[in-house]
């Protein structure tokens, strides 16, 4: 018995740091790392869409964005829509749409697996999932 309370009062208490009070509009200044790749980057989460903006690398000023069906990349005059069954689990925009959608259903699993969300002063401070970190920046 003395086990089961225990288990219990554990799982809250987990389950209490990965959901953020307010998860509806969430903006922030990233380092997204994949492996021995990573980039600068704006992220957004608003309206069910999470939203990309590259600012360093040759991809900087591209912005992708998903909305459970669909992951757009945008950069200039370039617009391209994909199917979000044909984007890889890794994109940025994907990754994050799922994050956040399962943040508001108060999970912490995703096409990936299993990720775990850090906060600092009631905001996010980093995203893990698999090999990638999404890592806030210093807030302006």
């Amino acid at each position: 018995m003395l086990f089961c309370v225990l288990a219990v009062l554990f799982a809250a208490c987990t389950r209490s740091e990965k959901i953020p009070a307010d998860n509806t509009d969430i903006s922030f200044d990233a380092v997204y790392t994949a492996g021995d790749f990573d980039f600068k980057c704006n992220i957004k989460w608003r309206d069910g869409t999470s939203f990309v903006t590259v600012t360093s690398t040759n991809a900087a000023g591209m912005t992708m964005s998903c909305d459970g069906r669909n992951v757009v990349f945008t950069k200039g005059a370039m617009l391209r829509k994909e199917s979000v069954d044909n984007i890889d689990a890794s994109n940025p925009a994907r990754l994050l749409y799922e994050v956040f959608t399962a943040l508001e259903n108060g999970g912490n699993r995703c096409s990936l697996g299993t990720f775990d969300v850090a906060y600092s002063e009631g905001e996010i401070d980093s995203i893990t999932v698999s090999d990638i970190t999404i890592k806030a920046s210093s807030k302006q």
